[in-house]
């Protein structure tokens, strides 16, 4: 398993983070210093990217939902992308499916 790599790519009010390795409270202080760079009014719309996430524990899903609690406040949204797997599970399993926007693929989430 790698360490967590974080990328923020797009532009105008939205941004995409890709998610890469493992998500765990050694790798959440560098998720969560992405995470809370992006908020309205210049970030709208925030779509994390979870296919490449191998493995998430509680200490990323409070990152995860803090970031939506944030987004949702100022107005804005926050949406995953691609979960499959091992994250997948501990998603649903949390009922986090149920509160997250869920989608299959970028082009779904952006309809």
């Amino acid at each position: 398993m790698i360490d967590l790599d974080v990328t923020v790519r797009g532009d105008g009010t939205e941004r995409i983070v890709h998610l890469e390795g493992t998500c765990d409270i050694a790798s959440a202080p560098q998720l969560r210093e992405r995470l809370t760079t992006l908020r309205p009014p210049d970030v709208r719309n925030v779509i994390l990217e979870l296919s490449d996430l191998e493995f998430i524990d509680s200490t990323g899903l409070g990152l995860i939902l803090g970031a939506l609690r944030r987004m949702r406040e100022a107005g804005g949204t926050l949406r995953v992308v691609g979960a499959q797997g091992a994250v997948l599970r501990v998603l649903e399993i949390t009922d986090l499916d149920k509160v997250i926007p869920m989608f299959p693929d970028l082009e779904s989430a952006r309809a």
